[in-house]
């Protein structure tokens, strides 16, 4: 079967079938059987063609686009809608690739002034033969004004349908404002769905002012090739002060965004909008290391205010972070980041305060939560609970511009270059457990739990630290589990040791080397461990260095500290500094229930943090 977007051909043997949609040596609509079996296999509607015409079988107010005159897809496009007249109307696009018309000849435009190829006016849907069957190119050279391949035709447009497609737009222009494959300005019940977008416009979708959007089950292929192209693949945004929206911007849930190039200044999805429902959502990102891009950025709308009412839940990230700008009243819970972040900042310029934000069961793995503020404006009442991080650290920014902010039943485990709970500007410390703090290099010296400022209660929290301090015998890359032969070239994650024996359920995360440090995944026996990954081949007699490397499990920065209750701080081997560190003045109102194994305080250390326990060391 030949497609080409206005005709097609089918051959079975020596039979031959044609059907025409629009072509320009035929009439539109017709079905012809060159053979007469063919013909009576029509007529019985086995092929599922009708000899009526497509448009009939596509049932009543559909209209086929290949069916109607015009340069290219466009244009087509256009005649059907404009044949619909004002009623309801459904127009499909046949399998087919097809290529936009120049977009300097798109007569319509849109209230940014940017052209339009096709307005679309309420209760219109446009839908393909499927993604990667029906695929629309369109090309924007250097000398092209801003445009937008689909907009709505009015202002406050209802019941617009886009679906069934794949569409890619290759842009060379420096005027990327206000380019975008599809615009919708103040939509209501706008609904995107089973859609391939791809290319480096400034927006594959931008969605302004709109109420009950549904975005579901697309594919979004953001292509970041310079500054401003590329700039997000899809943004919700409370523009137009002017705008009455409703409390609900919609969903978006079920897609795949995937951003590809070197530009990391990009984000994939945008959100400025209250009320926006993002669930089950993956955020892909293929960058040059350390490869962290921005998956998810909020922020100040047009109206000065931050978004409220967002719910971002159950989405996975792969290279990719939720980061930036801040949500009010809002939710950021159940997702799974794969290197990527939590990151949330006032950025600069913002005027709205931050406040009421829970981030809650989430899983991070070489990723971080970390709460910031912004001078003069401020950020509070907010809460980090349940969370899963590996890899990774809690932390919030200085108490002068944040404050009030829970971090509890949090669990967090070889955080490599920083304190595992860093919380200089929390209220409440409580029922956290941290474990196996870690170390970029052998001098770094990070504690497990890292407090400063005014706290309430820091209470029923656990420091554990199971690793070993060892150096005996030598190492060398093998190539599998079972060989005992050192490699001399290659890599492999596989790492044998002579003349030591280590432990089973060690929980050392770093193997130090003179050739590099390398994440150690297990011990899979006594003399041979897994790493994270595939390393250069260590040759034989590489000497190496297993570190206990939590330095202190809490370290209390100049914190006036209301109840220091109930926690526990363990260490196998002791801790490297001590089990508490003061730096400056710390002042404790009500010590009780805390154990320290082994217990050791450095600093002014007024008081004895294991009040009031028995148990002996």
């Amino acid at each position: 079967m030949e497609v080409n977007g206005q005709g097609a051909t089918l051959e079975f043997g020596d039979d031959k079938m044609e059907t025409n949609l629009g072509s320009a040596d035929k009439p539109a609509g017709g079905l012809f059987c060159k053979r007469r079996m063919i013909f009576l296999l029509c007529a019985a509607g086995l092929l599922g063609w009708p000899t009526q015409g497509l448009s009939q079988m596509l049932g009543a107010g559909t209209r086929s686009a290949a069916s109607f005159a015009g340069p290219s897809i466009v244009e087509q496009i256009e005649a059907a809608i404009r044949d619909c007249g004002s009623g309801p109307c459904e127009v499909y696009i046949p399998a087919g690739t097809y290529n936009s018309s120049p977009i300097p000849s798109w007569k319509n435009r849109d209230v940014t002034g940017a052209s339009v190829g096709i307005a679309i006016p309420s209760n219109v849907e446009i839908r393909g033969a499927g993604r990667g069957l029906t695929i629309i190119h369109v090309m924007r050279s250097a000398t092209d004004p801003p445009a937008t391949l689909f907009a709505n035709a009015s202002q406050s447009n209802r019941n617009i349908r886009l679906r069934d497609m794949s569409i890619r737009w290759t842009d060379s222009s420096p005027k990327y404002d206000w380019v975008s494959i599809f615009i919708c300005h103040r939509c209501d019940q706008l609904e995107l769905d089973h859609l391939s977008l791809e290319g480096n416009p400034n927006k594959l979708v931008n969605l302004l002012d709109s109420t009950g959007s549904s975005v579901h089950d697309n594919v979004f292929l953001l292509h970041s090739t310079s500054y401003g192209h590329g700039d997000n693949a899809l943004s919700v945004n409370r523009f137009d002060p002017a705008a009455r929206v409703g409390d609900e911007a919609g969903v978006v849930r079920d897609n795949h965004f995937a951003q590809t190039g070197n530009y990391r200044t990009f984000s994939m999805l945008i959100v400025t909008q209250s009320g926006l429902y993002v669930h089950s959502n993956v955020f892909e990102a293929h960058l040059p290391p350390p490869g962290n891009a921005t998956g998810i950025e909020s922020g100040q709308d047009n109206l000065a205010r931050l978004p409220e009412n967002v719910k971002i839940s159950g989405n996975v990230f792969h290279g990719a972070s939720i980061a930036y700008g801040g949500l009010n009243n809002s939710e950021i819970s159940g997702n799974f980041l794969d290197h990527g972040d939590i990151y949330v900042a006032l950025q600069s310029g913002t005027t709205a305060s931050l406040s009421g934000l829970t981030i809650a069961g989430n899983e991070l793995h070489f990723g971080s939560i970390s709460i910031a503020g912004l001078e003069h404006i401020s950020t509070g009442r907010c809460v980090v609970t349940r969370n899963r991080v590996f890899e990774g650290s809690i932390r919030t920014g200085g108490s002068l511009i944040v404050h009030d902010i829970e971090v509890s039943y949090n669990s967090v485990r070889y955080s490599s270059n920083m304190p595992g709970i860093d919380c200089n500007a929390c209220s409440l410390i409580r029922g956290n457990v941290v474990r196996e703090i870690g170390q970029n290099a052998p001098s770094d010296l990070h504690a497990g739990y890292l407090i400063g400022g005014s706290v309430q209660d820091v209470s029923d929290n656990v420091y554990i630290d199971e690793q070993h301090e060892y150096d005996a015998g030598t190492i060398c890359s093998v190539a599998n589990l079972t060989s005992t032969v050192c490699l001399s070239s290659g890599s492999s994650r596989w790492v044998m040791l002579r003349g030591g024996e280590w432990g089973f359920g060690w929980t050392n995360r770093t193997l130090f080397t003179d050739r590099g440090h390398f994440l150690v995944h297990a011990f899979v026996s006594s003399s041979l461990l897994e790493l994270d990954e595939n390393a250069p081949v260590l040759q034989a007699g590489t000497h190496y260095h297993l570190f206990r490397t939590t330095f202190n499990a809490f370290e209390l920065n100049s914190a006036v500290i209301e109840r220091f209750a109930n926690n526990l701080a363990v260490a196998t081997g002791g801790f490297r500094h001590a089990a508490v560190q003061e730096n400056g003045t710390v002042r404790i109102h009500s010590l009780s229930g805390n154990v320290f194994r082994p217990y050791s305080c450095f600093g002014k250390c007024a008081v004895d943090y294991r009040s009031n326990v028995n148990a002996p060391e």
